[in-house]
């Protein structure tokens, strides 16, 4: 009987990735992924000749991208065994291999740690992002992605979610921005190097509209508050995405965020 965080969670995310993640996840419309994550980590750092670890690396796309960029091994690790199965039939690379692991499992030190969209996840986000220190030694370097709340949606989000306790979603259990890591990073080998925000769109314009229909709608229901009147919120919010589109593009950050993380 599965009772813990990381239990309830690993269940959580078996069942996504057996019954398809591209009908739970955001960053997927009409079975395509509309997100710049993989291109970002991509160009994030150099891989040639890396000992590169991804993880949760769900489905394997961005481990198999590091590997074709010359790293000299990456190893893609998930605690969903549907999900590692997935990652092995699709990719394949004599550098490349997946296996069901939890980083507290992984021995090896490495020069690279690529994480993406697992810390919100995590019970403890801050031992999880010490753990990946470890993992490179203090020397390496480590790629995250996280949600970004410093946006139109963001606003919104953490409005809801510190006066009301409203959640975000089945699965995310914090709300992390560049502060919080530099926080967790304090006293550390490691200093946040750069924050690349991304997913323009998902965070104010019309994608961000759509989602937060169905977002609002099913967060407030579960918070046990009314949701009759998400229509009212979206009406004027789309208004402030047309003006805002229309007078100051760009002023705000993306859905997500790149957190390059390198020695001091």
């Amino acid at each position: 009987m599965t009772n813990t965080p990381v239990d309830k969670l690993r269940s959580l995310y078996e069942n996504i990735y057996s019954e398809g993640k591209e009908s739970f996840f955001s960053r997927f419309v009409g079975g395509e992924d509309i997100s710049e994550t993989d291109r970002l980590v991509w160009a994030a750092t150099h891989f040639k000749g890396k000992r590169v670890l991804d993880i949760g690396c769900g489905t394997g796309e961005t481990a198999a991208g590091i590997a074709a960029r010359s790293a000299l091994w990456v190893s893609g690790i998930d605690y969903a065994p549907s999900a590692i199965e997935e990652a092995k039939r699709r990719h394949k690379a004599a550098n490349l291999d997946f296996r069901v692991c939890s980083a507290l499992e992984w021995n090896d030190v490495i020069d690279v740690v690529v994480s993406c969209g697992t810390l919100e996840h995590m019970p403890e986000p801050r031992q999880e992002l010490h753990r990946m220190i470890e993992l490179v030694d203090g020397k390496g370097t480590i790629i995250l992605t996280c949600p970004y709340f410093l946006n139109i949606r963001g606003f919104v989000w953490m409005t809801l979610a510190l006066l009301m306790d409203v959640p975000m979603s089945l699965t995310d259990r914090h709300f992390i921005s560049p502060f919080d890591i530099e926080g967790w990073l304090a006293d550390t080998p490691m200093r946040l190097e750069s924050v690349q925000p991304f997913d323009y769109e998902r965070a104010n314009g019309t994608q961000m509209l759509v989602d937060l229909e169905k977002r609002l709608t099913n967060a407030l229901r579960d918070a046990n508050l009314p949701n009759d009147k998400v229509h009212r919120a979206l009406e004027w919010l789309g208004k402030v995405v047309e003006y805002e589109n229309r007078n100051t593009p760009g002023r705000f950050g993306g859905s997500n965020a790149l957190y390059l993380i390198t020695p001091r």
